[in-house]
Protein backbone atom coordinates (compact mmCIF):
# COMPACT_ATOMS: atom_id res chain seq x y z
CA UNK A 1 0.00 0.00 0.00
CA UNK A 2 1.24 3.49 -0.74
CA UNK A 3 -0.24 6.98 -0.69
CA UNK A 4 0.19 9.94 -3.00
CA UNK A 5 -0.86 13.54 -2.38
CA UNK A 6 -1.73 15.58 -5.46
CA UNK A 7 -2.22 19.31 -5.79
CA UNK A 8 -3.89 20.88 -8.82
CA UNK A 9 -3.30 24.63 -8.89
CA UNK A 10 -5.75 25.41 -11.68
CA UNK A 11 -9.30 26.51 -10.80
CA UNK A 12 -11.83 23.69 -10.48
CA UNK A 13 -15.38 24.56 -11.52
CA UNK A 14 -18.17 22.95 -9.50
CA UNK A 15 -21.40 21.87 -11.12
CA UNK A 16 -23.00 24.96 -9.58
CA UNK A 17 -20.62 27.18 -11.58
CA UNK A 18 -18.63 28.25 -8.51
CA UNK A 19 -14.84 27.99 -8.64
CA UNK A 20 -12.33 26.47 -6.24
CA UNK A 21 -8.91 28.02 -6.74
CA UNK A 22 -7.13 24.67 -6.23
CA UNK A 23 -7.83 21.02 -5.43
CA UNK A 24 -5.77 18.69 -3.24
CA UNK A 25 -6.44 14.95 -3.43
CA UNK A 26 -5.05 12.08 -1.39
CA UNK A 27 -4.89 8.77 -3.27
CA UNK A 28 -4.09 5.35 -1.80
CA UNK A 29 -3.22 2.32 -3.95
CA UNK A 30 -3.26 -1.28 -2.74
CA UNK A 31 -1.50 -3.91 -4.81
CA UNK A 32 0.74 -3.15 -7.77
CA UNK A 33 -0.27 -1.56 -11.06
CA UNK A 34 1.00 -3.66 -13.96
CA UNK A 35 3.02 -2.26 -16.84
CA UNK A 36 0.07 -1.12 -18.93
CA UNK A 37 -2.07 -0.19 -15.87
CA UNK A 38 -4.80 -2.56 -17.06
CA UNK A 39 -5.35 -4.18 -13.64
CA UNK A 40 -6.68 -1.08 -11.84
CA UNK A 41 -9.94 -1.15 -9.87
CA UNK A 42 -11.41 2.13 -8.57
CA UNK A 43 -12.93 2.09 -5.07
CA UNK A 44 -15.17 4.82 -3.64
CA UNK A 45 -15.33 5.00 0.16
CA UNK A 46 -18.43 5.65 2.29
CA UNK A 47 -19.48 8.90 4.01
CA UNK A 48 -16.88 9.04 6.78
CA UNK A 49 -14.31 6.69 5.28
CA UNK A 50 -10.92 7.54 3.85
CA UNK A 51 -8.79 6.48 0.91
CA UNK A 52 -7.25 3.78 3.14
CA UNK A 53 -9.54 0.96 2.06
CA UNK A 54 -7.66 -1.57 4.17
CA UNK A 55 -8.70 0.31 7.32
CA UNK A 56 -12.42 -0.19 6.69
CA UNK A 57 -12.50 -3.29 4.44
CA UNK A 58 -9.97 -5.44 6.24
CA UNK A 59 -10.73 -9.06 5.44
CA UNK A 60 -12.40 -8.13 2.14
CA UNK A 61 -9.42 -6.46 0.44
CA UNK A 62 -5.94 -7.98 0.83
CA UNK A 63 -3.68 -10.63 -0.67
CA UNK A 64 -5.90 -13.69 -1.18
CA UNK A 65 -9.17 -12.02 -0.12
CA UNK A 66 -12.30 -11.51 -2.23
CA UNK A 67 -10.71 -8.34 -3.59
CA UNK A 68 -7.27 -9.76 -4.23
CA UNK A 69 -4.35 -7.34 -4.09
CA UNK A 70 -2.01 -10.01 -5.47
CA UNK A 71 -3.78 -9.75 -8.83
CA UNK A 72 -5.29 -6.28 -8.98
CA UNK A 73 -4.41 -2.73 -7.93
CA UNK A 74 -7.16 -0.95 -5.98
CA UNK A 75 -7.18 2.83 -6.27
CA UNK A 76 -9.12 4.97 -3.78
CA UNK A 77 -9.24 8.77 -3.58
CA UNK A 78 -10.39 10.70 -0.54
CA UNK A 79 -13.40 12.78 -1.57
CA UNK A 80 -13.24 16.39 -2.46
CA UNK A 81 -14.70 17.97 0.70
CA UNK A 82 -13.76 15.11 3.04
CA UNK A 83 -11.49 15.25 6.09
CA UNK A 84 -8.69 12.84 5.31
CA UNK A 85 -6.07 14.50 3.15
CA UNK A 86 -7.99 16.05 0.27
CA UNK A 87 -9.35 19.60 0.02
CA UNK A 88 -11.75 19.58 2.97
CA UNK A 89 -15.01 21.41 3.41
CA UNK A 90 -13.42 23.32 6.30
CA UNK A 91 -10.61 24.63 4.07
CA UNK A 92 -13.11 25.59 1.36
CA UNK A 93 -15.31 27.40 3.87
CA UNK A 94 -12.35 29.24 5.37
CA UNK A 95 -11.20 30.58 2.00
CA UNK A 96 -14.75 31.66 1.20
CA UNK A 97 -15.12 33.37 4.58
CA UNK A 98 -17.85 31.17 5.91
CA UNK A 99 -19.72 30.25 2.73
CA UNK A 100 -19.92 26.51 1.98
CA UNK A 101 -20.76 25.81 -1.69
CA UNK A 102 -22.82 22.88 -2.92
CA UNK A 103 -20.61 19.97 -3.98
CA UNK A 104 -22.35 17.16 -5.90
CA UNK A 105 -21.54 13.53 -6.58
CA UNK A 106 -20.66 14.62 -10.11
CA UNK A 107 -18.12 17.12 -8.74
CA UNK A 108 -16.53 14.42 -6.56
CA UNK A 109 -16.26 11.94 -9.43
CA UNK A 110 -14.85 14.58 -11.77
CA UNK A 111 -12.25 15.59 -9.19
CA UNK A 112 -11.12 11.95 -8.99
CA UNK A 113 -10.75 11.90 -12.77
CA UNK A 114 -8.03 14.55 -12.50
CA UNK A 115 -5.72 11.77 -11.28
CA UNK A 116 -6.30 9.16 -13.95
CA UNK A 117 -4.07 10.65 -16.62
CA UNK A 118 -1.31 11.30 -14.09
CA UNK A 119 -1.49 7.67 -12.91
CA UNK A 120 -1.52 6.44 -16.51
CA UNK A 121 -4.84 4.60 -16.10
CA UNK A 122 -6.91 4.64 -19.29
CA UNK A 123 -9.63 2.26 -18.11
CA UNK A 124 -10.61 0.50 -14.88
CA UNK A 125 -11.37 -3.18 -14.66
CA UNK A 126 -14.16 -2.26 -12.27
CA UNK A 127 -15.53 0.51 -10.08
CA UNK A 128 -16.78 -0.48 -6.60
CA UNK A 129 -18.41 1.45 -3.77
CA UNK A 130 -20.76 1.06 -0.82
CA UNK A 131 -23.38 3.53 0.48
CA UNK A 132 -22.27 7.00 -0.70
CA UNK A 133 -19.48 5.15 -2.49
CA UNK A 134 -22.13 3.15 -4.34
CA UNK A 135 -23.80 6.39 -5.43
CA UNK A 136 -20.44 7.59 -6.73
CA UNK A 137 -19.83 4.32 -8.58
CA UNK A 138 -23.15 4.79 -10.40
CA UNK A 139 -22.34 8.44 -11.06
CA UNK A 140 -19.01 7.33 -12.54
CA UNK A 141 -20.84 4.88 -14.82
CA UNK A 142 -22.97 7.76 -16.16
CA UNK A 143 -20.26 10.41 -16.49
CA UNK A 144 -17.41 8.18 -17.75
CA UNK A 145 -19.17 5.37 -19.61
CA UNK A 146 -16.06 4.25 -21.49
CA UNK A 147 -13.73 4.10 -18.48
CA UNK A 148 -14.98 0.91 -16.78
CA UNK A 149 -16.41 -2.45 -17.80
CA UNK A 150 -17.96 -3.32 -14.45
CA UNK A 151 -19.78 -1.35 -11.76
CA UNK A 152 -20.50 -2.83 -8.31
CA UNK A 153 -22.76 -0.54 -6.27
CA UNK A 154 -23.51 -1.75 -2.73
CA UNK A 155 -26.43 -0.56 -0.60
CA UNK A 156 -27.01 2.60 -2.63
CA UNK A 157 -29.91 4.25 -4.43
CA UNK A 158 -31.17 7.82 -4.65
CA UNK A 159 -32.35 8.59 -1.11
CA UNK A 160 -35.97 7.98 -0.19
CA UNK A 161 -38.00 10.58 1.69
CA UNK A 162 -37.02 8.82 4.94
CA UNK A 163 -33.33 9.08 4.03
CA UNK A 164 -33.73 12.75 3.16
CA UNK A 165 -35.50 13.33 6.48
CA UNK A 166 -32.70 11.70 8.47
CA UNK A 167 -30.04 13.74 6.67
CA UNK A 168 -32.06 16.93 7.26
CA UNK A 169 -32.17 16.27 11.00
CA UNK A 170 -28.45 15.50 11.08
CA UNK A 171 -27.55 18.74 9.27
CA UNK A 172 -29.84 20.64 11.64
CA UNK A 173 -27.78 19.25 14.51
CA UNK A 174 -24.57 20.12 12.65
CA UNK A 175 -25.65 23.72 12.15
CA UNK A 176 -26.13 23.94 15.92
CA UNK A 177 -22.58 22.68 16.33
CA UNK A 178 -23.59 19.22 17.56
CA UNK A 179 -21.83 16.70 15.32
CA UNK A 180 -22.11 14.13 18.13
CA UNK A 181 -25.91 14.14 17.87
CA UNK A 182 -25.73 13.96 14.08
CA UNK A 183 -23.50 10.91 14.30
CA UNK A 184 -25.77 9.18 16.82
CA UNK A 185 -28.74 9.65 14.48
CA UNK A 186 -26.67 8.20 11.64
CA UNK A 187 -25.54 5.19 13.67
CA UNK A 188 -29.16 4.31 14.45
CA UNK A 189 -29.96 4.42 10.73
CA UNK A 190 -27.00 2.15 9.94
CA UNK A 191 -28.09 -0.65 12.30
CA UNK A 192 -31.10 -2.96 12.32
CA UNK A 193 -33.66 -3.36 15.15
CA UNK A 194 -32.78 -7.05 15.46
CA UNK A 195 -29.09 -6.27 15.81
CA UNK A 196 -29.80 -3.73 18.57
CA UNK A 197 -32.11 -6.14 20.39
CA UNK A 198 -29.57 -8.96 20.21
CA UNK A 199 -26.65 -6.82 21.32
CA UNK A 200 -28.22 -4.46 23.85
CA UNK A 201 -31.80 -5.51 24.67
CA UNK A 202 -32.85 -3.56 27.79
CA UNK A 203 -29.56 -4.00 29.66
CA UNK A 204 -28.33 -1.08 31.75
CA UNK A 205 -25.18 0.68 30.64
CA UNK A 206 -22.17 -1.57 31.08
CA UNK A 207 -20.41 0.97 33.32
CA UNK A 208 -22.88 0.19 36.11
CA UNK A 209 -25.44 2.95 35.61
CA UNK A 210 -29.03 2.24 36.70
CA UNK A 211 -31.64 3.87 34.39
CA UNK A 212 -34.22 3.57 37.14
CA UNK A 213 -32.58 5.94 39.61
CA UNK A 214 -31.77 9.05 37.59
CA UNK A 215 -32.42 10.81 34.31
CA UNK A 216 -28.70 10.89 33.50
CA UNK A 217 -28.35 7.10 33.87
CA UNK A 218 -28.42 5.26 30.56
CA UNK A 219 -29.33 1.93 29.06
CA UNK A 220 -26.50 0.10 27.31
CA UNK A 221 -27.65 1.22 23.86
CA UNK A 222 -27.49 4.83 25.05
CA UNK A 223 -23.93 4.42 26.26
CA UNK A 224 -23.02 2.85 22.92
CA UNK A 225 -24.44 5.78 20.95
CA UNK A 226 -22.79 8.35 23.21
CA UNK A 227 -19.43 6.62 22.76
CA UNK A 228 -19.76 6.75 18.97
CA UNK A 229 -20.74 10.40 19.04
CA UNK A 230 -17.79 11.39 21.21
CA UNK A 231 -15.29 9.42 19.13
CA UNK A 232 -16.65 10.89 15.91
CA UNK A 233 -16.19 14.46 17.12
CA UNK A 234 -12.46 13.76 17.38
CA UNK A 235 -12.01 12.25 13.92
CA UNK A 236 -14.29 14.05 11.45
CA UNK A 237 -14.78 17.69 10.55
CA UNK A 238 -18.27 19.05 11.02
CA UNK A 239 -18.18 20.97 7.71
CA UNK A 240 -17.38 17.80 5.76
CA UNK A 241 -20.37 16.06 7.30
CA UNK A 242 -22.66 18.85 6.13
CA UNK A 243 -21.17 18.95 2.63
CA UNK A 244 -21.22 15.19 1.92
CA UNK A 245 -24.70 14.52 3.32
CA UNK A 246 -25.98 17.29 1.02
CA UNK A 247 -24.25 15.61 -1.93
CA UNK A 248 -26.06 12.39 -0.93
CA UNK A 249 -29.40 14.21 -0.92
CA UNK A 250 -28.87 15.58 -4.42
CA UNK A 251 -27.80 12.30 -6.03
CA UNK A 252 -30.37 11.14 -8.55
CA UNK A 253 -30.41 9.46 -11.96
CA UNK A 254 -32.65 10.51 -14.85
CA UNK A 255 -33.58 8.07 -17.59
CA UNK A 256 -31.39 10.02 -20.01
CA UNK A 257 -28.42 9.65 -17.67
CA UNK A 258 -28.99 5.95 -17.11
CA UNK A 259 -29.02 5.31 -20.85
CA UNK A 260 -25.45 6.64 -21.01
CA UNK A 261 -24.19 3.66 -19.00
CA UNK A 262 -22.12 1.15 -20.99
CA UNK A 263 -20.74 -0.94 -18.13
CA UNK A 264 -22.33 -4.02 -16.65
CA UNK A 265 -23.89 -3.10 -13.31
CA UNK A 266 -24.16 -5.31 -10.21
CA UNK A 267 -26.39 -3.85 -7.49
CA UNK A 268 -26.12 -5.26 -3.98
CA UNK A 269 -28.87 -4.90 -1.38
CA UNK A 270 -28.78 -5.77 2.33
CA UNK A 271 -31.67 -7.76 3.79
CA UNK A 272 -31.92 -5.74 7.04
CA UNK A 273 -31.06 -2.28 5.65
CA UNK A 274 -33.80 0.26 6.31
CA UNK A 275 -31.80 3.31 5.16
CA UNK A 276 -31.38 1.91 1.64
CA UNK A 277 -33.94 -0.93 1.67
CA UNK A 278 -33.22 -4.00 -0.43
CA UNK A 279 -36.57 -3.45 -2.17
CA UNK A 280 -35.35 -0.02 -3.35
CA UNK A 281 -32.13 -1.55 -4.69
CA UNK A 282 -34.16 -4.20 -6.55
CA UNK A 283 -36.40 -1.49 -7.99
CA UNK A 284 -33.34 0.39 -9.23
CA UNK A 285 -32.07 -2.82 -10.86
CA UNK A 286 -35.45 -3.25 -12.59
CA UNK A 287 -35.34 0.33 -13.80
CA UNK A 288 -31.84 -0.10 -15.22
CA UNK A 289 -32.90 -3.26 -17.04
CA UNK A 290 -35.98 -1.54 -18.52
CA UNK A 291 -33.68 1.17 -19.86
CA UNK A 292 -31.44 -1.36 -21.57
CA UNK A 293 -28.62 -1.72 -19.03
CA UNK A 294 -27.09 -5.12 -18.24
CA UNK A 295 -27.85 -5.06 -14.51
CA UNK A 296 -28.09 -7.80 -11.88
CA UNK A 297 -29.17 -7.87 -8.23
CA UNK A 298 -27.33 -9.60 -5.37
CA UNK A 299 -28.14 -9.63 -1.66
CA UNK A 300 -26.19 -9.61 1.60
CA UNK A 301 -28.23 -11.61 4.14
CA UNK A 302 -27.29 -10.12 7.49
CA UNK A 303 -28.82 -8.68 10.65
CA UNK A 304 -26.19 -5.91 10.71
CA UNK A 305 -28.33 -3.37 8.85
CA UNK A 306 -26.83 -0.88 6.40
CA UNK A 307 -23.38 -1.35 7.97
CA UNK A 308 -23.30 -5.01 6.90
CA UNK A 309 -21.19 -4.23 3.84
CA UNK A 310 -18.47 -3.13 6.29
CA UNK A 311 -19.09 -5.33 9.35
CA UNK A 312 -20.20 -8.68 7.90
CA UNK A 313 -16.97 -9.69 6.19
CA UNK A 314 -18.13 -13.24 5.43
CA UNK A 315 -21.36 -12.14 3.71
CA UNK A 316 -19.70 -9.30 1.83
CA UNK A 317 -17.07 -11.74 0.55
CA UNK A 318 -19.73 -14.32 -0.35
CA UNK A 319 -21.64 -11.80 -2.44
CA UNK A 320 -18.50 -10.63 -4.19
CA UNK A 321 -17.81 -14.29 -5.00
CA UNK A 322 -21.35 -14.57 -6.38
CA UNK A 323 -20.71 -11.59 -8.64
CA UNK A 324 -17.35 -13.03 -9.66
CA UNK A 325 -18.96 -16.36 -10.57
CA UNK A 326 -21.57 -14.57 -12.68
CA UNK A 327 -18.75 -12.94 -14.58
CA UNK A 328 -17.07 -16.30 -15.16
CA UNK A 329 -20.22 -17.51 -16.89
CA UNK A 330 -20.11 -14.53 -19.23
CA UNK A 331 -16.54 -13.92 -20.47
CA UNK A 332 -17.25 -10.31 -21.41
CA UNK A 333 -17.97 -9.60 -17.77
CA UNK A 334 -14.86 -11.23 -16.30
CA UNK A 335 -12.38 -9.12 -14.40
CA UNK A 336 -11.52 -11.13 -11.29
CA UNK A 337 -9.72 -14.45 -10.99
CA UNK A 338 -12.51 -16.42 -9.36
CA UNK A 339 -10.41 -19.57 -9.14
CA UNK A 340 -8.94 -18.26 -5.89
CA UNK A 341 -10.65 -19.14 -2.64
CA UNK A 342 -12.22 -16.61 -0.30
CA UNK A 343 -10.33 -17.53 2.85
CA UNK A 344 -10.75 -14.54 5.13
CA UNK A 345 -7.58 -12.93 6.37
CA UNK A 346 -6.90 -10.56 9.25
CA UNK A 347 -3.51 -9.12 8.62
CA UNK A 348 -4.25 -6.18 6.43
CA UNK A 349 -1.99 -5.46 3.52
CA UNK A 350 1.63 -5.23 2.64
CA UNK A 351 2.87 -1.70 3.11
CA UNK A 352 5.53 -0.17 0.91
CA UNK A 353 8.66 0.96 2.69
Amino acid sequence: MFEIDFRFNEPFELESGELLDEVRLRCTIYGKLNADKSNAVLVFHALTGSSRVGDWWNGVLCDGCALDTSELAFVCVNYLGSSYGSTSARSIKKKRRGDLPIVTTRDIVRANALLFEYLGIEKFRAVIGGSVGGMLALQFAVDYPELADEIISIAATPLSAMGLALNHIQRHAVRKGDIELARKIAVVSYKSPRQFDTRFARKPNRNGEDPGIGHEHRFDVGGYLDHHGEAFRERFEIESYELITKAMDLFDLTDVEIRKIRANVSLVGISSDWLFPASDVKSLRDRLVRLGINATYHQIDSDDGHDAFLSDVAEMSRVLREIIDDERKEPARHFFDASKGLELCRGGIRRAA
